[in-house]
């Protein structure tokens, strides 16, 4: 029988080695990681299948199957590529070290989302060696290219082994964070990606006489302030799930839950915890941020054409036609000769539409038993994320899926908030052993 430490040991070791393997999205090039963990399951004797989606792209699954009595569950899908890693210089360790500091493990993709690949992995892997017999399928799902779109990872999985993309629950990134005494983040859904390029027409002239001219940057700037200032229409179930999940007091939850009183309560709670805010503000409304714009050919040229680079993150049931409608209603006047487009596929683009699921189903019950070790009296709050991850294309045909691991209760929100896509990315060898074990627990608990 193989001792809990050594599958924690192994696993820490595993994530060190993943972490130099350097698989950056673009280009990818995942089947380095993937081959690794294939070599690593058959060295343990688990079966797996391990699915080409291009040149050096690849994805793996392998399965414990159930007798059909329970609903099946999914570890994943979990992705192996990573981010670049932007400005090295403010990285206190080499990015692609995997170096283990300060009882953390360093580098890039540690907490996005290498740890839960590992964790999930060697949960599965522990299940299969004990024989555990499920009464509902088990299956693991570990992919490609999540962080440009899962084109060449859950996409394509989706398209090619749809039948073992069919599942009833599935867990992925990445909820779990203490934010309160005894109250974690479980993420039940996600805002949807609707990024536009917004381009003006001008007439070009010579710039030594700008009076009255058409100018395309001069109107590109006045929409960019317009959108920046824009207030879209404000939506409050999100933020009632969060005040009640967390237990706030009945004055916050009625400002929470009343669109007149949420921007009072927006700028209280910015007062007291910025990152806290911000994520109310992100949950309560679309959101629309110029971060881009680029015009003009010359100095002495009044300018002939001009963009501005938007991303827009929509809640669900908020489509294309609305991002559009509120974008022009937005600029004004200038909404009307404005041409607005989303982005090609080229520019590393991937669109996406809001998604959620059910925040009271019945597994929630079977992860409070799953973490009760660390957290014997938990409530889980539901958030939405105002990012995307591969889940929402299991939720567009009828999962459950919920972004879950475990994070120690010392572990504080503001901090892990900056990790992800940051410099000194960075998991603590406690939440990797607190994860690992969450998952098994879990599975037991949910399938037996």
């Amino acid at each position: 029988m193989v001792s809990e430490s050594t599958y924690i040991d192994d696993m820490n070791q595993l994530l060190i080695t993943l972490v130099q393997n350097k698989c950056i999205n673009p280009p990818g090039n995942e089947l380095k990681s993937i081959q690794v963990i294939e070599k690593y399951l058959k060295d343990r004797n688990v079966p797996c299948k391990v699915l080409e989606s291009a040149p050096n792209r690849g994805n793996l699954i392998s399965e414990i199957k159930g007798t059909g009595k329970r609903p099946s569950l999914m570890f994943g899908p979990s992705h192996v590529d990573v981010v670049p890693i932007g400005n090295e210089s403010a990285w206190e360790v080499e990015p692609f070290s995997g170096i283990i500091k300060d009882d953390h493990i360093w580098g890039r993709g540690t907490t996005d989302m290498l740890f839960i690949v590992v964790t999930q992995l060697q949960a599965f892997i522990r299940l299969y060696e004990e024989g555990f017999k499920p009464k509902g399928d088990l299956r693991l799902c570990i992919v490609a290219d999540e962080e440009v779109g899962g084109t060449y990872g859950t996409k394509w999985l989706m398209e090619n082994q749809s039948e073992f993309m069919k599942v009833d629950y599935a867990l992925s990134e990445a909820g779990g964070i203490p934010i309160a005494p005894g109250r974690l983040l479980i993420v039940i859904g996600e805002k949807g990606a609707g990024w536009k390029r917004i381009s003006f027409k001008g007439t070009s002239s010579h710039g030594s006489m700008p009076y009255k001219t058409d100018n395309a940057v001069v109107k590109a700037s006045i929409a960019t302030k317009r959108l920046a200032s824009y207030n879209p229409p404000l939506r409050t179930e999100y933020l009632k799930y969060m005040s009640k999940g967390m237990g706030l007091n009945f004055l916050t939850r009625t400002m929470l839950g009343n669109r007149f009183l949420v921007p009072i309560a927006l700028k209280i709670a910015y007062k007291q915890n910025p990152v806290m805010g911000r994520l109310l503000h992100a949950l309560s409304r679309m959101t629309i941020s110029p971060n881009i714009i680029k015009g003009g050919t010359k100095t002495n040229v009044v300018a002939g054409e001009a963009y501005i680079d938007v991303d827009v993150r929509t809640l669900p049931d908020q489509d294309d036609e609305y991002i559009i409608k509120h974008l022009r209603k937005a600029m004004g006047a200038l909404g009307k000769e404005a041409k607005i487009e989303q982005f090609s596929s080229e520019t590393g683009f991937f669109s996406s539409i809001g998604t959620a699921s059910d925040p009271e189903s019945e597994i929630f019950s079977h992860m409070c038993k799953a973490v009760e070790e660390y957290y014997p009296e938990v409530t889980f709050v539901p958030l939405v994320m105002a990012a995307a991850t591969d889940l929402r294309f299991l939720r567009e045909v009828g999962a459950q899926a919920y972004g879950f691991s475990l994070f120690p209760p010392e572990t504080p929100m503001n901090t892990m908030a900056d990790f992800p896509h940051g410099p000194n990315e960075r998991i603590s060898l406690k939440t990797m052993e607190y994860t690992f074990k969450a998952y098994y627990n879990l599975a037991r608990s949910f399938l037996e």
